[in-house]
């Protein structure tokens, strides 16, 4: 099998800069923007994707992941993160994306990144897909909140732990948050559906790529637990693979 590349991909957005990394296949079919999760999911999650772009990476599909501004490897801190501005880097990384590959882009959105890639999609007139989806911005601050409180008072991580300890509205997960962000993020519902879905198996339909068994968990978790499961990840990549569309030369 031919040796997959790998090469950063930064570019400039308003002050700053939106940094990635490009998992190139030799000659890609298709080219996959994912736009990831938001706080702990965006952490807990960034091996799974960094596997998953190079299991597809060999099976010709390209793979651009990125860090939004205020997180990872792009510019900025915590407070800066804000839905409307990591769209705003989705849509300089597509355009990174495009300049890199030829083939016809797909978005993946994983979990909040779902809010984000209907609107770029519907932009832009591309398909895109839904992991383990959001569709309400407000319904998952909710969520985000509950966890939170939880693990502030969580005597399994603090046993020492005295009173209990009340929310902070400036964090959120370990993150500082941006004053405007839950007005923001409330903002953010799915309009419309996915072509195609990536999720538990129950909640797919004939269409959809379903999760296996081993995979769909690191939603629910805070700390790794265990290795990843490589070949469940090689056997996911082959199901994504065959559902890319291809450049209209290799279709035929």
């Amino acid at each position: 099998m031919t040796a997959t590349g790998m090469r950063r991909v930064q570019r400039a957005v308003g002050r700053g800069w939106v940094q990635g990394m490009l998992c190139e296949a030799p000659a890609p079919r298709a080219a996959l923007l994912v736009l990831p999760p938001f706080f702990h999911e965006w952490q807990r999650s960034y091996r799974l994707f960094a596997l998953m772009a190079d299991a597809l990476a060999a099976r010709g599909i390209s793979v651009l992941r990125f860090d939004y501004r205020g997180t990872g490897e792009s510019s900025g801190d915590d407070a800066d993160f804000l839905p409307s501005r990591a769209l705003d880097d989705a849509e300089a990384m597509l355009a990174s994306l495009r300049e890199c590959s030829p083939a016809p882009v797909t978005l993946v959105g994983v979990r909040a990144g779902t809010l984000l890639a209907e609107r770029l999609a519907e932009r832009h007139g591309l398909p895109w897909c839904a992991w383990q989806g959001v569709e309400r911005g407000d319904e998952h601050w909710s969520e985000l909140r509950e966890r939170d409180a939880h693990e502030r008072n969580n005597r399994n991580r603090f046993p020492f732990l005295g009173r209990h300890r009340a929310l902070d509205p400036a964090t959120l997960m370990g993150h500082r948050l941006h004053p405007e962000f839950a007005l923001e993020l409330g903002i953010f519902q799915r309009a419309a559906e996915p072509a195609w879905r990536i999720d538990r198996a129950e909640r797919c339909g004939p269409a959809d790529v379903a999760l296996p068994e081993t995979l769909p968990g690191w939603v629910g978790q805070i700390d790794l637990q265990g290795a990843l499961p490589l070949a469940a990840i090689a056997a996911l990549a082959e199901a994504i693979a065959a559902r890319m569309p291809s450049r209209p030369e290799q279709a035929a």
